[in-house]
């Protein structure tokens, strides 16, 4: 007989969303706490970057619309799929809390662009295969990936006006 019930219910839904918020809210205070928000505004920025305060609010949904992609893909992801989308999923979760890691506790704009680089290019190939588990899940994760696109090319032009190098020839 088959198992209707095929993932986690409601309840668990919620731990994870309360779980975002928490990890998020904790990021947010450590970089407001240890002076990287400081480090961060005095950095040279295009005229198009969105008040800080703007991007830190987006940033505290991005993580939730994963999460809620992942809780979909375990729910009612196709047989034989739910696992590796599933870990798809997670390690894009421990990959931006990496990033924001790495880019405020390194303060270096550089390294934190290559880092967003390399997590968009896994990200836009775990959303195409988190999307054959369950397609809702994989279009919800389009959200998280437009502001991950938006935030690599923020981090470029901040990396160039801040590092001092010339690209393209200096144009």
């Amino acid at each position: 007989m088959a198992d209707k019930h095929h993932g986690p219910g409601i309840v668990t839904l919620l731990v994870y969303l309360i779980g975002a918020a928490s990890l998020t809210g904790g990021l947010s205070g450590w970089v407001h706490a240890s002076g990287a928000y400081a480090w961060l505004t005095e950095l040279s920025a295009p005229s198009w970057t969105p008040a800080y305060s703007l991007l830190n609010i987006v940033g505290l949904f991005v993580p939730a619309l994963a999460v809620l992609s992942l809780w979909i893909v375990q729910h009612s992801g196709r047989n034989g799929t739910r696992l590796w989308a599933s870990l798809l999923v997670l390690i894009w979760l421990a990959g931006m809390t990496a990033q924001i890691i790495a880019f405020f506790s390194l303060r270096d704009v550089s390294t934190g662009f290559v880092i967003a680089l390399g997590l968009w290019v896994y990200a836009l190939l775990a959303s195409q295969l988190v999307g054959r588990s369950s397609r809702a899940a994989g279009i919800l994760l389009w959200l998280p990936l437009a502001w991950h696109t938006f935030l690599v090319v923020l981090g470029f032009e901040l990396m160039r006006l801040n590092s001092g190098a010339t690209w393209g020839g200096g144009l």
